[in-house]
């Protein structure tokens, strides 16, 4: 497969090789539960190129901002597991469009130069790979890797190739076709995949099965398959302890998701994942791909960002300064002490230190002031009234060069007093 290494991922005629980036992703994180969030990140701005910025890439790759900074390396650095370079962490700024500026891309294996252009300019998935190109692109990927050799059973390597063929076909988030809807539900930022934790407080209509979920769903290609504890160990890299966790927490969320199977003396475990997740499949419920929590974020971030924006003005800083809202109101009051003849109603909203409160009590005060003049021509008169000054007086010109040249009578004189000066 020739594919030209220019900076949207795409071959000379223009299509996506999104397929083989997903095929690259899953097979690089067998056995690699360590890599999660960075897989997590680099599925999101793969299939949705045009996201960027810490909050947006944390809502739809299922993360928290911190996570998200701690995944992710220094401007043109790639990240800890090479999932993900960087194109820019954002700006130390007071503006928040400017420090929200985080851009990053997968960073593929497949490609020997590294891509600069930012991820927010490619165009999104389209048309797939020729049917040569990709099975060709499949089998340079898939040959030789370390995922394939005799380190995991015959079962899990059959399960992780059947899955990568799911995955090569998989072209466009479209939910009009069945690839697509399968792509669709292995969105990372879905509820099913979320983590429980305090940036999830919002009813759902699914139970979360988490993170881990995502990861073996992904090398499943949201394929049925049956596996023992140890092959979920071998294909996700968790502890034994780990993997059988993983069952239990499927298997409270959805009791249909997972069911014993005894193969001879050893049992194990039919995953179901098509007939729940998939639109085709016996189960399947158009619940398991809302996105209540993601919406919730949103609404969170938003609310952050209008706060930032707020305490960008002089009026906002000062209330937030005063407000409950500041963890140094103390100190701040402190070393500034209202006066003792402060207005009583502005005493109160200090004493109470409702910040929106104090935003509005300040944005009144300002509007009834009114616009800053343009220049000192108006000014407060010391009894609060409003005087209007004159114009300074023009000052007399100096006088030019001309005139304070001496007269030739003068110079005449100076001459000949010189001269006779001299004779003495």
């Amino acid at each position: 497969m020739s594919l030209s290494q220019n900076s949207s991922g795409r071959d000379a005629t223009g299509r996506t090789d999104l397929p083989l980036h997903l095929v690259e992703m899953a097979t690089r994180s067998v056995g690699r539960s360590e890599v999660s969030m960075e897989l997590a990140l680099s599925w999101t701005v793969t299939t949705r190129p045009y996201i960027s910025g810490t909050r947006g890439l944390a809502r739809w790759a299922g993360l928290t901002t911190r996570m998200v900074r701690e995944a992710v390396a220094q401007d043109r650095q790639v990240s800890q597991h090479g999932f993900i370079w960087t194109r820019s962490r954002g700006a130390s700024s007071a503006t928040a469009e400017e420090r929200e500026q985080m851009e990053i891309r997968f960073r593929s294996n497949t490609r020997t130069q590294g891509r600069s252009t930012s991820p927010k300019y490619y165009p999104a998935p389209g048309a797939a790979l020729g049917d040569l190109a990709l099975k060709e692109g499949l089998e340079k990927l898939m040959e030789g890797n370390a995922p394939l050799s005799a380190r995991i059973s015959e079962r899990a390597k059959e399960v992780l190739v059947n899955g990568m063929k799911t995955l090569s076909v998989l072209t466009e988030l479209d939910r009009t076709n069945e690839m697509g809807q399968v792509l669709t539900a292995l969105d990372p930022g879905l509820d099913i995949w979320a983590e429980v934790d305090d940036d999830n407080a919002v009813k759902t209509a699914v139970i979360p099965l988490g993170r881990r979920a995502w990861h073996l769903a992904v090398l499943c290609g949201l394929e049925d398959v049956v596996l023992s504890v140890a092959d979920i160990e071998e294909l996700t890299g968790l502890s034994k302890r780990g993997a059988q966790a993983l069952l239990a927490r499927m298997a409270k969320a959805n009791p249909l998701l997972v069911a014993k199977v005894r193969q001879g003396r050893s049992i194990a475990y039919g995953i179901r994942w098509a007939s729940n997740y998939q639109m085709a499949g016996d189960w399947y419920e158009d619940a398991s791909l809302r996105d209540e929590i993601r919406k919730a974020r949103a609404a969170k971030d938003r609310a952050v960002q209008e706060a930032s924006a707020r305490r960008g003005t002089p009026a906002g800083y000062l209330a937030y300064r005063l407000s409950t809202a500041s963890p140094k109101r103390d100190e701040y009051l402190a070393a500034n002490p209202l006066p003792q003849d402060a207005d009583g109603a502005w005493r109160a909203l200090v004493e109470a230190g409702d910040e929106l409160a104090l935003y509005a009590y300040l944005k009144a005060k300002e509007a009834e002031a009114g616009p800053v003049p343009s220049t000192p021509a108006v000014l407060a008169t010391p009894s609060g009234g409003v005087a209007k000054l004159e114009a300074p007086k023009r000052q007399p010109a100096q006088e030019s060069l001309e005139s304070a040249v001496p007269s030739p009578e003068l110079l005449a004189e100076m001459r000949s007093r010189i001269i006779a000066e001299s004779y003495r």
